[in-house]
């Protein structure tokens, strides 16, 4: 997918943030410390590619901030070969990835920058880059989101609900487009089987603007 039009982040960039935030993530969840095979040395080609994406970024955004970029890289490094390490591949929803972001840009003084090259982007810049959050997801080589269900059993459950709602706010402020209740019929037709039917999600919540200002 071209970066033109989409975001000024790059996709590596945004790859680069997903396995950050990914790994603060586990971290602050408790998960044990960095395995031994977390060796940024031996990271892929493609992610040096990606930490060189997220270096460009980082030293526009850290000029005259008194952050070093180079220690931040080495964080950022040291991030991914700790997801790249992990016996079981980890996975993110978009609510846990903005809240984590925060304080990483909290971390970095970036609260207050302007504009979309901010690193690390927005949740919606990596839906608007790849086109949904589990192909963020899968880009980055986490696991997806599975939202489903073994036969007889409950389709989805309260958070399947959520994320589906989240997921397309962030889609209609991709595409520029309103979020109505017509809207999301469609794009449950678009990903049949993936979210709840937009009928379900009215019953589920009690009406469609309920269902906007549990997610908003």
């Amino acid at each position: 997918m071209s970066d033109t039009g989409r975001s000024h982040t790059p996709s590596l960039a945004v790859i680069g943030a997903l396995l950050f935030v990914a790994a603060r993530s586990l971290d602050s969840a408790g998960t044990p410390g960095t395995p031994a095979s977390a060796d940024p040395a031996k990271l892929s080609s493609t992610d040096r590619e990606t930490l060189a994406e997220v270096e460009s970024a980082l030293t526009v955004q850290l000029e005259g901030s008194g952050i070093s970029v180079t220690s931040t890289l080495a964080e950022v490094a040291a991030a991914v070969a700790y997801v790249r390490g992990r016996a079981e591949v980890p996975s993110l929803t978009a609510s846990r990835y903005d809240k984590v972001r925060s304080t990483v840009l909290e971390s970095l003084g970036a609260t207050s920058a302007k504009g979309a090259t901010i690193w690390p982007p927005t949740s919606q810049t990596a839906v608007q880059r790849f086109g949904s959050w589990n192909e963020a997801l899968k880009a980055a080589g986490l696991a997806t989101n599975k939202i489903g269900r073994a036969k007889g059993q409950l389709r989805f459950d309260a958070a399947a609900y959520d994320r589906a709602i989240a997921e397309f706010l962030a889609d209609c402020e991709s595409r520029g487009t309103a979020t109505t209740y017509k809207a999301y019929t469609e794009y449950a037709a678009e990903h049949k089987g993936k979210v709840p039917s937009a009928a379900a999600v009215r019953k589920f919540y009690g009406s469609w603007n309920a269902a906007l200002a549990a997610v908003g």
